[in-house]
């Protein structure tokens, strides 16, 4: 789903992939659920704030 706002998209999907570029130098790579948050992320539907709340909770348990 792409929000309406087509440049706050752009951006966000930039944001997004810098990060998973970052942590691939490192040998990272996201998890389908952390996927899931960042594309959510993207169209607007959550915030940084709360990608992040909930990778926290999901994987300091």
């Amino acid at each position: 789903m792409k929000p309406v706002n087509s440049n706050l998209y752009e951006e966000r999907k930039k944001r997004v992939e810098f990060a998973v570029d970052l942590a691939a130098i490192n040998g990272g790579k996201p998890t389908v659920y952390t996927q899931n948050l960042l594309e959510q992320y993207e169209t607007g539907e959550i915030t940084a704030s709360q990608v992040k709340q909930a990778v926290i909770e999901k994987y300091t348990k």
